[in-house]
């Protein structure tokens, strides 16, 4: 199953839009994101709720002080890989803030299937078809960053991360995020901590070792 984000400060047809893609892809799961005050609290649901796409509606200044693209960037800079979807009530082309391309502007209307018009029937298949590929290839990239964090924990393990030490930490963030490695003390992941640390075992091995002689 892979789970795909809505975000509306008005979700109104949310349980519609729920029920739409279900009936279509048993393999698709569409989740609010909720109860959130700011950009902080949608990316914090993000990794809480464990999404793999992302559906934005565009119009959220009312409620959130923010449009939808301007959301994107947010989450984005944070979470590259995933991909995020504007929605809209209006025109796609009337979005020119130049924060989202084109293709990845949708009309809201494209799940407004109920006529059983054929043609509205294949755009919304291939809406889902292109959430489904978004969605696995998010989950492929998550596991390889999974590969490469093992990898360079090995490397943290034996002293040797050196000038990886960033994209570890890069690495940790998301996996964490998402429950996929255990949580680590927040100062274990602090390398000066770790050198702290040893420079007091070794004082402490000296004093021990004098103390010794002068006995």
């Amino acid at each position: 199953m892979y789970r795909v984000g809505y975000i509306d400060d008005e979700p109104a047809q949310f349980e519609n839009y729920r029920r739409s893609l279900l009936r279509r892809c048993k393999e698709l799961e569409l989740v609010l994101i909720d109860e959130c005050n700011s950009k902080q609290d949608i990316l914090d649901k993000i990794y809480e709720k464990q999404i793999d796409v992302l559906l934005i509606d565009y119009k959220m200044v009312k409620n959130f002080g923010f449009n939808g693209t301007t959301l994107i960037n947010y989450i984005n800079d944070s979470m590259r890989d995933i991909q995020c979807f504007i929605m809209t009530g209006v025109d796609p082309d009337l979005i020119t803030d130049g924060l989202v391309a084109e293709r990845d502007r949708y009309s809201k209307g494209i799940f407004d299937t109920e006529a059983a018009d054929p043609k509205k029937e294949s755009e919304l298949k291939a809406f889902i078809q292109v959430l489904l590929e978004s969605a696995k290839v998010f989950q492929t990239r998550r596991q390889q960053k999974l590969e490469r964090y093992r990898e360079l924990l090995d490397k943290k393990r034996q002293g040797e991360l050196g000038a990886d030490e960033e994209e570890f930490l890069e690495l940790y963030k998301v996996l964490s995020s998402y429950g996929m490695v255990e949580k680590l003390p927040k100062n274990m992941l602090d390398s000066k901590f770790e050198e702290r640390l040893q420079r007091i075992l070794e004082l402490g091995s000296s004093i021990i070792a004098e103390h010794k002689t002068v006995e």
